[in-house]
């Protein structure tokens, strides 16, 4: 499911390219996906009740694998095209950095907000606090998750325009990918992403940690809050950010900055892993920091990538919008699958093994030969830190900055006004 969830990606972005229509070649997509998308989302996420009175282990999978797929094409059909909106909007570089960094702000507060109040409703469900069951939550999670999709979808369809104008052939798919590898650029953003994503490895022990370390996955809850409030600052100080340094400068002294914090946290951290009393408020110090580092890295080389999609058209006469995102997704994702697989693999060598109950359920438990919680620790501390520091190695060859990005922006410009005389000019002939 992981190879399928990759390679749709450029897929999707080829056809987006490719796409003519009176209302351009993205906005239309973003009109027609809403409502499917919904009723996948919760579909897919309400599968354990709905599959409640059912016995087959292989018919449970079976539906899984079916409605993760349908619910994948849906939400790549709307997210290619949703990112790429902004390459599009406006041939502004200032007016695209202000739309991207407004959309990865409001999207990082949602995310962040989700995380802990989905591990608090986990704990509250697994007391019978809230009065429903864990397959119930995940239901309601779908339907919640499912309607604010559909109106954001929506309200990028319906208010959004696409401003820069688009060729007037059809490319065709191997040319998308010839323009797509003479894209130096962008092909180093990529290249720095498939080594930051290394660092998602923590995600997953995030919460084994809350577990076995704190007590209770109900800390991510507590541990969130202050990433939460630092989010608002971060949309505060982006914009100072942009007009002191190049974007470039931005990325490299914010993940410096973060390996640095990361490294602190881990060495206090050493004596102290197993005290919640110490480790909660350092994790918070951490995350109120680590919370606006990440948003600015979220932002910034969005914001490159629409850099990128000039430099391309400047350089071949293409503007691939589709491809060009589509492209950061596909190793995303593709990305995020190892890393799923790489964590599979190292819960059993810190320790972390599965002990089957007498009621025939599976539960995980410390081995107690190996020091599972200090192993837990430096991995949500220290491993993202060495995963930031590495990924700034392509940034090292990256040169679409300064006086260069402002001289192709600035002849695109012209460009455009040249092109858009010539067809009034020729309209009025005819």
């Amino acid at each position: 499911m992981g190879i399928w969830d990759a390679l749709n990606d450029p897929m999707m972005g080829t056809i987006v390219d490719k796409t003519r229509t009176n209302l351009g070649k993205l906005r239309p997509y973003l009109l027609f996906v809403p409502i499917p998308l919904g009723i996948a989302t919760v579909v897919f996420f309400g599968g354990a009740e709905f599959l409640a009175g059912v016995q087959s282990t292989t018919l449970k999978i079976i539906y899984m694998c079916v409605t993760y797929f349908i619910w994948e094409f849906f939400y790549t059909i709307g997210d290619i095209p949703f990112w790429g909106l902004s390459a599009a909007i406006s041939p502004n570089p200032v007016d695209r950095s202000n739309a991207i960094t407004s959309a990865r702000f409001l999207s990082g507060i949602i995310g962040g907000l989700a995380t802990p109040v989905i591990s608090l409703l986990i704990d509250l469900s697994n007391k019978g606090v809230i009065g429903i069951n864990m397959r119930q939550l995940f239901l309601v999670m779908g339907i919640v998750a499912g309607t604010v999709g559909m109106g954001l979808f929506s309200l990028s369809g319906i208010f959004c325009r696409e401003r820069v104008v688009q060729n007037s052939d059809e490319p065709k798919v191997l040319d998308c990918f010839r323009f797509l590898f003479k894209n130096k650029p962008l092909l180093l953003i990529v290249c720095s992403n498939i080594l930051a994503t290394v660092g998602g490895v923590t995600d997953t022990f995030a919460q084994y940690f809350y577990i076995f370390s704190l007590g209770a996955a109900s800390w991510g809850t507590i541990i969130g809050i202050p990433g939460v409030i630092s989010g608002f600052l971060t949309y505060l100080l982006l914009p100072a950010l942009e007009r002191r340094w190049t974007s470039k400068q931005i990325v490299v002294r914010t993940t410096i900055l973060k390996a640095l914090v990361g490294t602190t946290t881990f060495l206090i951290g050493m004596k102290f892993y197993r005290n919640p009393a110490v480790i909660v408020p350092l994790l918070m110090i951490q995350g109120f920091i680590f919370s606006s580092l990440t948003s600015i890295n979220m932002v910034v080389p969005t914001k490159m990538i629409g850099d990128t999609v000039d430099y391309m058209e400047w350089k071949t006469g293409e503007r691939n919008e589709g491809m060009a995102f589509s492209l950061l997704t596909f190793i995303s994702k593709l990305t995020g699958s190892l890393c799923t697989a790489i964590a599979t693999a190292i819960i059993p060598v810190i320790g972390l093994v599965t002990v089957q109950l007498a009621d025939n359920s599976l539960q995980l438990v410390e081995n107690p030969q190996i020091n599972t919680r200090f192993w837990l620790w430096a991995l949500v501390t220290i491993l993202p830190p060495v995963a930031s520091l590495i990924s700034l190695i392509p940034y090292r060859f990256y040169d679409l900055e300064g006086k260069k990005l402002k001289d192709i922006q600035e002849e695109m410009i012209a460009r455009r006004e040249l092109n858009s005389k010539t067809i009034s000019k020729s309209e009025g002939e005819i």
